[in-house]
């Protein structure tokens, strides 16, 4: 699993409770791209079960181009 080293801010409301952060710019777009290669994975494992397609059309339609 990636590490991602942050300096992250958090913003308490004025009860106290966390309300927002703030991260460096840079770690916001790692995490962002985390999250899409995450959802894609499980795309990807999702139709690997799907007896409708041959193992030659999943890969046709999983590569990347």
């Amino acid at each position: 699993m990636a590490e991602l080293k942050t300096r992250e801010k958090i913003f308490y409301s004025k009860d106290g409770k966390p309300e927002s952060v703030l991260l460096d710019y840079e770690v916001y777009l790692e995490m962002l791209e985390l999250i899409e290669d995450n959802e894609c994975i499980k795309i990807i494992e999702e139709r690997k079960n799907d007896k409708n397609l041959s193992e030659d059309e999943f890969l046709k339609k999983v590569k990347v181009s």
